[in-house]
Parts: C-alpha cells; structure tokens; sequence
C-alpha cells in the first residue's frame, strides 16, 4: 500500500513472480480478467498510456468520475522476470489528495513513471 504523507492510502499495488512454466498461461488468465473488468463496469481503457513504461508492458482502465473505492486498475508485466504488477488507484474525498479527475490523472501518471522507474532499476541492479 502507497500513500502520499498525512493522506490515506493512494494505490493497492499486488507483485507476483510467476512460475516460469505456467508464465504465458498465468499472464493470459490476468489479461482476460482485466478485459472482463473492463467489459463489464463503467470504467474506461486508458488510450493515453503508451504500451510500455519503464521497460514495462502496461494497460489500464480508469472510471469516469470520482465514485466508488478504486478509480483506476493497472496491469503491468516485465516478461524476462515473469513479473506481474497489479496496480489499483485508490480513492479519497475532498478536500484531499485531488478534486477532480484530471487531478486524478496526472498524479497516477506520475505514481506509474516512478514506481516502475525504482523497480527498474531494482531489476537492473540484479543479474
């Protein structure tokens, strides 16, 4: 769990190495629930990711509006480590954090560049 300082918690963020042999298979039963998600709520892909951050293969989908627990899910996979990273944006009421969506939006955007920025170079301090 992330959180900004004397806020709530921001993202719910999940890490899994999977087994090498059930990788493919593991990543394609995530993918297919993130489309699940995706289809079946009021959420919306987000188009304005590029496919990879960091190194990171990523998609995501965000609500519309600033309802319910969790605004935004985001898949990440970093296919030489069989690494899967499921990011869930959190909400909070004003006055806090953010008011708006667009807020919203640029403080994820800047949470998903450092995030998979420190994990990457995690990543590239281990053989």
């Amino acid at each position: 769990m992330f959180a900004y300082p004397s806020e709530d918690f921001y993202a719910n963020v999940k890490v899994e190495i999977l087994p090498e042999l059930s990788y493919e298979k593991s990543k394609k039963a995530l993918i297919d629930n993130f489309n699940y998600l995706l289809a079946s709520g009021d959420s919306r892909r987000n188009y304005t990711l590029k496919p990879h951050i960091n190194g990171f293969e990523i998609q995501g989908l965000d609500r519309g509006k600033r309802e319910g627990g969790v605004l935004g899910v985001y898949l990440l996979f970093n296919d030489p480590t069989r690494t899967a990273i499921t990011i869930y944006m959190l909400n909070q009421e004003p006055p806090l954090r953010f008011k708006t969506i667009e807020e919203y939006a640029v403080l994820r955007d800047r949470f998903l560049s450092g995030y998979t920025g420190c994990i990457r170079k995690g990543l590239n301090s281990h053989p």
